[in-house]
């Protein structure tokens, strides 16, 4: 039975003969690299316009600046961690998980490799900014 709503296609997700979408980041089908040789392709600049918000907004200016690599940063591999799941779309081998946010969150990833892997340093410093903020509109 036709639906009189279109099922929006998920971009986000997706696999094609040459690419594979995981989470809006592009890797190449057959190796799973987002910078392949054998394919040719080099996916970084594309894929950062993913994460670039993000990165601004979590980021200071000098961080930004200094230890963003942007399209010379070092790429991502889903080689081995991806498989066709529901639908025949890409998700985690892990979890069996489409768009899985716990193996393919590429803008923490991307995040953790700036601050040396560790998680809380600018969310704890976001969070007591939030604090005084709103002490100051009681």
């Amino acid at each position: 039975m036709d639906s009189q709503y279109p099922v929006e296609e998920d971009f986000n997700n997706a696999v094609d003969s040459y690419s594979v979408t995981v989470n809006g980041f592009i890797f190449c089908t057959r190796h799973g690299l987002e910078v392949c040789e054998k394919c040719p392709t080099d996916n970084r600049s594309s894929n950062n316009m993913v994460v670039e918000d993000m990165l601004h907004e979590r980021l200071t200016e000098d961080e930004y600046s200094t230890k963003w690599k942007g399209d010379e940063r070092d790429p991502f591999t889903i080689a081995h961690k991806w498989t066709r799941v529901s639908k025949g779309k890409p998700g985690c081998i892990a979890h069996k998980t489409v768009a899985c946010e716990e193996c393919f969150n590429w803008g923490e990833q991307l995040y953790r490799g700036i601050h040396g892997n560790r998680k809380t340093r600018v969310s704890r410093l976001h969070r007591k900014s939030k604090d005084h903020t709103s002490d100051r509109l009681e």
